[in-house]
């Protein structure tokens, strides 16, 4: 009886014991530290430098007014079709002379004087030195005939020659003095002309310079121009490149002929292209942020057939990525799980165990994703994400994804 009631007790305690133990063991466990985790593969992969390019029609003309003059209006929209040297894209009405202030007009009536008398000058002048040469034209005849008798020596002979061809020249710049007076009275007497509209044959007719499409008419209605101003932009749109302005520590890496993926223009599927310059200078450019870059121009070809991007036209914005390398089939490990580790690259990887486990790895290429794995670890293998402060070598962890 008393050995049952001892029993009991003990039994009890046992219990209690067991219960607090467990209690305490719960409590203390540390949980398994949740990480995201992704796993090592092989794949393609390409090293790009992505930056943002224009369209532009490849032979760009812009036709300019060649006289001063009021342009008529221009018939032709964007997107009208022209033909070389028959179709008549604008005319332009010569200006009529400006309106002489009373000032100007007695100033110029004093300079027509004073030319008058000029002219007047030079025609005396021209008289005179016509007949210095028909006197020295006399003389040299004269002598000419006595020297082969002997009668005059042979240096009277080259004095005679001599005078007859300054005589000439006199005469000759003398009719030019004449020819340059008689100008410049003619020019000032034009700018006292009265003022009027030319007459309807003077209109200029500017015709097509290259068969293409009007890409922009940049001068419309009627309205005065002067000589040079730009009135439309002429080209072939359908043939278009593209042109990304990088920086020049950018464009030092890029070749003619790599490939390029033209991407964000629009379209369902991105573009190929292909690298067919790089410009040899560079120019300065403010950034968004006001800083002064230094840019290269790099021209690429699109690769496609013109039914792919038949709707991009000139001046289109679009996202290249110019292919610096890539290989079909290499084992790849995402940049997120690599952090520096001395001189080189580690890893956070889990075992078996689900232990988290420092791995020193070695890496080649790397782009905005993933880096080419060289050595460390094999397809499959999982690694942490991003791994934080409290991510430890043998530490439990559960990854999440991957």
């Amino acid at each position: 009886m008393n050995r049952k009631m001892i029993t009991g007790p003990r039994i009890v305690a046992v219990l209690i014991v067991l219960a607090l133990a467990l209690t305490a063991w719960a409590m203390l466990r540390k949980p398994a530290l949740e990480v995201e985790a992704a796993r090592i593969v092989s794949g393609p992969m390409a090293v790009t430098i992505d930056d943002i390019g224009e369209t532009r029609v490849r032979d760009l003309y812009t036709l300019a007014a060649p006289v001063t003059g009021e342009l008529l209006r221009v018939p032709f929209k964007a997107g009208a079709e022209v033909v070389r040297g028959q179709t008549l894209l604008a005319e332009i009405q010569p200006v009529a002379p400006a309106p002489v202030d009373a000032r100007s007009y007695a100033t110029t009536v004093a300079r027509i004087g004073g030319l008058l008398a000029q002219l007047a000058a030079a025609r005396a002048r021209v008289q005179e030195a016509r007949a210095a040469e028909q006197l020295a034209q006399a003389d040299f005849g004269r002598v000419a005939a006595l020297l082969p008798a002997g009668f005059v020596s042979r240096a009277r002979y080259d004095q005679s020659k001599a005078a007859l061809a300054q005589a000439r020249a006199a005469r000759t710049a003398a009719s030019q003095g004449e020819d340059a007076a008689l100008h410049a009275l003619q020019a000032a007497q034009a700018s006292l002309r009265s003022t009027g509209a030319p007459p309807r044959g003077q209109v200029v007719r500017v015709l097509a310079p290259v068969s293409g499409t009007v890409l922009r008419v940049l001068e419309e209605s009627n309205s005065p121009v002067v000589a040079g101003t730009h009135l439309m932009e002429l080209g072939d749109p359908g043939a278009i490149e593209i042109v990304s302005d990088m920086l020049s520590a950018d464009a030092v890496k890029v070749r003619p002929g790599a490939g390029v993926t033209i991407d964000a223009w629009g379209g369902e599927a991105p573009l190929r292209g292909r690298v067919r310059l790089v410009e040899p200078f560079g120019f300065t450019k403010i950034s968004a942020l006001g800083v002064e870059e230094q840019r290269v121009n790099v021209v690429i070809d699109l690769v496609d057939p013109r039914a792919a991007w038949q709707r991009l036209g000139h001046g289109y914005r679009v996202t290249v990525r110019v292919e610096l390398w890539a290989a079909p089939k290499v084992r790849q490990v995402p940049l997120g799980a690599l952090f520096r580790r001395g001189e080189g690259w580690a890893v956070f990887a889990i075992d078996g165990d689900g232990r988290a486990r420092l791995k020193r790895v070695k890496v080649g290429q790397m782009n905005d994703s993933a880096a080419e794995l060289l050595d460390g670890l094999d397809d499959g293998d999982q690694v942490i994400l991003h791994p934080g402060e409290k991510v430890r070598d043998g530490v439990k962890v559960r990854a999440v994804s991957g």
